[in-house]
């Protein structure tokens, strides 16, 4: 409780020097934004993104920002896998051998951030940097190609298969993921309350894969 009131006797008394000096006091602005575009590591491989996003400044230039967001990310792998698998062929078990590739690996995220945003200069164009940290929540999809079942026969035994075909197929990693992105980007002033943003991110994403992602939305 204690601490509470000293936080918020500093920000009582920094709000007040700032308003002598004509400068905004911290925490007395509040923003929102709406952002989508695309997410992407390659240009073969494009994801749409999305992200509501909220802000407060700490000074004139500084804020502090907490956003969450939606974003479909690509992996190329080409892995090609030799495996097995069970069936049943009137009444008896059987072991099949199949063959396939696996061409990419998707990944349906949900960021949840907080980060700092440093303009450079404000006007009608105001340019800006940002450092964002947070955690995903995400989902695994595999895409194949070239899927062929039964390609080395079909066996009785796991011992009768060919040693080829004896492997299970590759587990894809579901370790926690964490984000750290770094990027640029400029508002331009459409109104006294509504701005136009435009951003550009490079993402560094802990058991996933790293990406670059360009958006543009609506501050207000």
């Amino acid at each position: 409780m204690k601490k509470l009131v000293i936080l918020f006797l500093a920000i009582s008394f920094s709000n007040t020097l700032s308003q002598e000096s004509g400068k905004p006091g911290i925490f007395s602005t509040f923003n929102f934004e709406a952002l989508g575009g695309i997410n992407f590591t390659t240009l073969q491989y494009i994801g749409p993104s999305l992200i509501i996003e909220g802000k407060t400044n700490l000074s004139s230039n500084l804020n502090i920002k907490f956003s969450l967001g939606y974003s479909t990310t690509f992996k190329k792998d080409q892995t090609n896998v030799k495996t097995f698998s069970f069936i049943s062929i009137n009444n008896i078990d059987k072991y099949q051998t199949s063959a396939y590739t696996i061409e990419k690996i998707e990944y349906d995220i949900i960021p949840i951030s907080v980060g700092i945003e440093y303009f450079f200069m404000r006007g009608k164009f105001s340019p800006y940097s940002f450092l964002e940290m947070g955690y995903n929540s995400y989902s695994i999809k595999i895409h194949t190609s070239g899927i062929h079942y039964n390609i080395a026969g079909s066996y009785n035994s796991f011992n009768e298969l060919p040693a080829d075909y004896k492997n299970k197929p590759p587990a894809i990693s579901d370790a926690e993921s964490y984000r750290i992105a770094i990027g640029i980007g400029t508002n331009y002033k459409l109104s006294s309350s509504i701005s136009l943003d435009l951003r550009y991110s490079f993402q560094y994403n802990k058991s996933l894969v790293n990406t670059h992602r360009i958006l543009v939305g609506i501050s207000f």
